[in-house]
Parts: C-alpha cells; sequence; structure tokens
C-alpha cells in the first residue's frame, strides 16, 4: 500500500536511460511532499554502458534503506506506435496479441522478442503503446534486484511524458515535443488521441519544424534549451526543493511524474 511506504520515508530512486548517459534522482516524500535529495548522471559510450550501471549502482548503495526504482527509457531504446483502440481490447490477451501483429506489420521484426507498455485508451479510439527489448526489460529489471530495490516501473519516456502533461494536451490539437539529448520525439495529437510518434536525431542547431500545425509544446532535458521558438511554448516541472526548473533540466525526464 502508498500510505505506509509515505510514512516510512522510503526513497524513490528514478533512472533516465537517456542517449549516452545514465540521470538519476533520489526522492524522498514526507506527508506527500516531494523533495529531491540526491541527483547524478553518469556519461557512457557505444557499449561502454556496464560501467555506468556499476557505477550507478555504487551510487544507490551510497546511501542505506529501503527504496524503490522507477526506470524511464529514452529514445534509442524504445519504439512507438498507435494502437486503433475499441472495447473489445479491453481483454488482455486481445490486445497483446494485436498489438504483437500491428508491431510485426510495421517492423518486420518478431514481437516475441519485445515488451510492450499500453498508455490509457482515448475516447476517441486510439491507444500509445511503448515498447523496448525484452533483453534490455531483463536487464533493468536484474539491475533493480542487484541494487536492492523494489522495481516499481519501467517506463518508456515519451509516454512518461505525455503522461504527466496530459491535463493540458488533452484540450489542444497540436504537437508535443521530447527533446532528450540529441534525439527528438514528436508527438501529433487531437486533443487526447495520439495520430503519430516520430523519433529523429537533431542537430545541436535544430529548432522546430516550421510546418507543425496547431499548439507546438517543448519538454527537454538539455541544459542549452534557452529560450522557445516562436511560436512553440515549454512545457516544465515546477520548482521543488532539490530541484531548480531552469539549473536542473538535465533531470527533468527522470523527474517527470514525481515532480
Amino acid at each position: 500500500m502508498g500510505f505506509p511506504k509515505l510514512l516510512s520515508g522510503a526513497a524513490e530512486i528514478r533512472v533516465h536511460l537517456a542517449p549516452g548517459a545514465l540521470i538519476a534522482c533520489e526522492v524522498q516524500r514526507n506527508w506527500g511532499r516531494p523533495t529531491v535529495t540526491r541527483k547524478a548522471s553518469f556519461q557512457f559510450y557505444n557499449g561502454e554502458r556496464p560501467a555506468a550501471m556499476a557505477a550507478l549502482q555504487r551510487w544507490i548503495r551510497e546511501v542505506p534503506g529501503s527504496r524503490s526504482l522507477v526506470w524511464i527509457v529514452g529514445p534509442t531504446e524504445a519504439q512507438y506506435f498507435v494502437l486503433p483502440w475499441s472495447p473489445e481490447w479491453v481483454d488482455p490477451d486481445s490486445r497483446y496479441a494485436y498489438a504483437r501483429a500491428h508491431y510485426e506489420q510495421l517492423y518486420s521484426t518478431d514481437s516475441r522478442s519485445v515488451s510492450f507498455f499500453f498508455g490509457e485508451p482515448s475516447a476517441e479510439g486510439g491507444q500509445l503503446v511503448s515498447c523496448i527489448s525484452s533483453q534490455l526489460h531483463a536487464e533493468l529489471s536484474n539491475f533493480a534486484r542487484e541494487c536492492d530495490c523494489e522495481l516499481s516501473a519501467i517506463k518508456p519516456s515519451v509516454a512518461s511524458v505525455w503522461k504527466r502533461f496530459q491535463s493540458v494536451l488533452k484540450a489542444e490539437e497540436g504537437t508535443l515535443c521530447v527533446v532528450e539529448g540529441d534525439h527528438l520525439a514528436f508527438v501529433r495529437h487531437d486533443r487526447n488521441r495520439i495520430s503519430e510518434v516520430v523519433v529523429r536525431r537533431r542537430s545541436a542547431q535544430q529548432t522546430m519544424d516550421a510546418a507543425l500545425k496547431g499548439v507546438v509544446r517543448r519538454f527537454a532535458n538539455t541544459a542549452d534549451r534557452g529560450a522557445a521558438p516562436g511560436g512553440v511554448f515549454d512545457l516544465r516541472l515546477p520548482a521543488k526543493q532539490g530541484f531548480d526548473t531552469r539549473g536542473d533540466a538535465t533531470y527533468a525526464v527522470a523527474l517527470c511524474g514525481a515532480l
């Protein structure tokens, strides 16, 4: 139950598996009020993630106590598609079968090698589906056990940002732009219904597409995000003890859903 954990002061470790970095935060909650008590970032290059994972494990263990772990999986490790939704997909077996068939049609890859995460279906018809490799899912689950953490969740980043700001986005028609390091995701939506998710690399000088229609909102974890381009509105987490809205932009995705 959540209430006893709230009173016990158990820590929540939130790790953003970002492009080239493990970005970690420790969050303590007292009477429902979150405080960011520790922050750290562990950089890695191709093939060097195991060393960064080992450094992250040492960092987690620096402070003794009970804790849960939430993984936020970034764009280099996640894929997205929109599943047409109807009430018949409420049955989990039917929904999974439909999602696997849709995935294989889109990516020409055996769906048995991936793990699926389902967003909330919109009343207008449509459900965001996120997926990561089953191998990565096992790696992140094993890491939690090795750190003596309760695995609370594994959440793809774009889905996490959408859910955090859905109360704002559901009243608009436009595009949510999620910036994570050198990757950019476009979530095109009509109110609560997502029509498309496109993820691509970006250059340091790249700005938002001028062709984007409707209300364009940006959520970024890049320290150099600066002022939003004309016609683009920034989404920001609220400032809390241990988290500065502007100075701690690097940790924004890791904390998305906690603040």
